[in-house]
């Protein structure tokens, strides 16, 4: 029987909270950046990403597509210049997403090294 409260209390729980609200300018905004940055030269697993950038509802979704947008950025671009172009998108998703998930920006003063800073020379 409690197996049937517990989804009770999920199903209740969604039907009662408030969905969070995005922007859809800047939403669109940072769809539109990431989707750019995509080669001209579409393959499968292109147009796959593609359609996940398209679809995504929300800002917080985008910022998880990163990791693979910038995996297929080092294929036609190199590890380097595929992270600058990434990490480029920063500034997008400042006032979107929670800090605790942006954590530190890398560069900043006082930042700690984090492992998708570039290197310094």
């Amino acid at each position: 029987m409690s197996i049937f409260t517990t989804i009770l209390d999920t199903v209740t729980q969604r039907l009662t909270s408030t969905p969070a609200r995005h922007d859809p300018a800047t939403l669109s905004r940072i769809r539109r950046a990431m989707v750019d940055l995509l080669p001209p030269d579409a393959g499968w697993e292109d147009e796959r990403l593609r359609h996940r950038l398209l679809v995504a509802v929300d800002p917080k979704s985008l910022w998880f597509l990163r990791v693979e947008l910038h995996q297929r950025l080092c294929r036609s671009m190199g590890e380097e210049a595929a992270l600058e172009s990434v990490q480029a998108l920063w500034p997008l998703f400042e006032d979107s997403i929670e800090p605790a998930l942006l954590g530190k920006r890398p560069g900043r003063r006082g930042s700690t090294r984090r492992g998708d800073a570039p290197r310094a020379r």
